[in-house]
């Protein structure tokens, strides 16, 4: 199913469910939040909270600026509400969560004394310029090194599945586990 028939509510309550599914296949135990709080997952890790706030993008677009930044996914990371009328706090979650819903892939990044405003990703296997240290794939940042980073340890970055896929020999354990 196209995305572009969703509605904007329905995009982002998709995204919160994907980032709650990642972080519990990831072995982690996260929850979704109440509406009408500046956060819309918490994550308990080792009785530690944090708590995440879900941005969602329907698909990669040309990068604004020059044509050379090409393609990528934009993410308003500071507005808050419909058409981004007021702006998040550096204190009102610990988390950002940047969900691709095409490709259902999932960036974490620490929020805190975040002065940037918006967030340029590249899609997965994207090659950059030798010259272009700042830019980053949206596949290149799992949720165990944005906890080891706000826990205050140095990140271990380990190979991660991209994703979780069901066939039908598997669904018969599935069932057996539940």
């Amino acid at each position: 199913m196209s995305t572009a028939i969703l509605s904007d509510l329905e995009i982002g309550k998709a995204a919160e469910h994907l980032v709650v599914a990642d972080l519990i296949l990831s072995g982690h135990r996260a929850y979704l939040t109440d509406q009408g709080l500046p956060y819309d997952v918490v994550i308990d890790c080792a009785g530690t909270l944090y708590r995440l706030q879900v941005k969602a993008t329907r698909a990669a677009k040309r990068l604004p600026g020059r044509n050379a930044l090409g393609m990528g996914y934009l993410f308003h990371v500071r507005r808050a509400g419909k058409g981004g009328r007021r702006q998040y706090a550096d204190n009102e979650f610990d988390i950002i969560a940047l969900v691709a819903m095409d490709i259902r892939v999932i960036a974490y990044l620490p929020f805190y004394d975040s002065v940037l405003q918006t967030i340029h990703l590249r899609p997965p296997g994207y090659q950059h310029h030798a010259r272009a240290e700042r830019r980053r794939n949206i596949d290149q940042f799992p949720i165990e090194t944005t906890i080891a980073v706000l826990a205050g340890k140095r990140p271990v970055l380990s190979p991660r599945p991209t994703s979780y896929r069901v066939g039908p020999v598997d669904q018969g354990r599935l069932f057996e586990i539940a």
